[in-house]
């Protein structure tokens, strides 16, 4: 599952910050490799760097950034080259150096405008390198600040969420998408709010934590005497059913939102819970107490529960397929849907000739 944490936070490439006096000037007796130029100061170094950043050479960028740093690290433009050196290090796919740049925005240039930009990039490395407590940590820091936009506001909250779930921590997630839900509705009724991504993403891992917990909850063979034993089971799986049941209701209000990758992602999501449903129900074994009359009813009522089972999933798959198709949609997300609805009409097929 993808699993973006943050969106990002738009480039802040330029000379935004100006030093409040002019920085001294390094005069070579030579032209520097590097620059080619015999006499720099810090902000030509920053427009020099920018200028390579624009022009996507993005390795040559980083080496002008860190110059810049190493050679004049008390400059009013070191906060602007850190920040966008950490842009450069994105461009490259280079998560670790590009956290690290954006670490040093935040823990050496708290007045700078970008700093508050600042959490949102480290989170996004963050979460490319699957440091999903980092995630999480960084949302909440950048929370407290008092300082968030609306949207940023919503951003941090779904952000920190993402964060824990991905941790395992599915019940404070849990809570925490609900109040991000909860602060989306107070906020709305204010001003719209662009923001369906954040909700569709929201409904779609709300759904998926009962739909880890759903398929983490499995069906086993009642320990009760014979005639008790369809009554424990058909307990069993109603409890099973009722978390199924909740991720479908979230997955479901998710396709609503209107995002079409979220939606996709949904969409499949509904049918592989019935695909699990019928494989966990085949998994069964069948009670040992019971005579071979009664476990052949057993195996028959299993076979038209399971058929049941197969015949909703390939509908809500070819449902999901059917929207992705209407909107242009491709992503993972369709390909599995596509590979699903082959697999459950070819189990369908085998069913009607047992």
């Amino acid at each position: 599952m993808g699993a973006c944490a943050s969106t990002g936070r738009p480039p802040a490439l330029g000379t935004a910050e100006r030093p409040l006096q002019m920085d001294e000037v390094v005069i070579r007796a030579e032209p520097d490799p590097l620059t080619g130029l015999d006499a720099y100061d810090a902000r030509e170094l920053l427009e020099l760097g920018n200028g390579q950043y624009a022009e996507q050479a993005y390795d040559r960028a980083v080496k002008v950034y860190t110059k810049l740093l190493e050679e004049f690290p008390d400059s009013k433009y070191a906060a602007l080259a850190a920040y966008n050196q950490g842009l450069a290090f994105e461009k490259l796919a280079e998560w670790a150096s590009a956290a690290a740049a954006f670490e040093q925005v935040i823990d050496e240039h708290p007045e700078s405008p970008s700093h508050k930009d600042a959490y949102f990039r480290a989170a996004f490395s963050y979460s490319k390198l699957e440091r999903w407590s980092q995630v999480a940590d960084t949302f909440y820091a950048v929370r407290q600040r008092g300082e968030l936009e609306v949207m940023e506001e919503l951003e941090a909250r779904v952000g920190q969420a993402v964060g824990m779930f991905m941790q395992e921590e599915y019940a404070t997630a849990e809570v925490e998408f609900m109040r991000a839900l909860k602060f989306h509705e107070e906020q709305e009724n204010r001003e719209y709010l662009p923001a369906d991504y954040f909700i569709g993403q929201s409904r779609f891992y709300l759904g998926e934590i009962y739909a880890r917990w759903f398929e983490e909850k499995d069906l086993s063979e009642p320990e009760v005497d014979e005639a008790h034993w369809i009554e424990a089971m058909a307990d069993e799986l109603e409890a099973k059913c009722e978390l199924l049941l909740r991720a479908q209701s979230n997955f479901i209000r998710t396709i609503r939102v209107g995002h079409t990758g979220w939606a996709t992602a949904a969409g499949y999501r509904i049918g592989s819970l019935y695909e699990t449903l019928h494989s966990q129900m085949l998994d069964v074994p069948v009670p040992e107490s019971l005579d071979e009359s009664a476990k052949m009813v057993y195996r028959e009522e299993l076979r038209k529960r399971v058929r049941v089972l197969v015949k909703k999933a390939i509908r809500v798959y070819e449902m999901s397929k059917e929207m992705a198709e209407r909107v242009g949609e491709k992503n993972e997300w369709v390909e599995r849907t596509n590979a699903s609805l082959q697999r459950m009409k070819d189990l369908y097929e085998e069913s009607l000739d047992t």
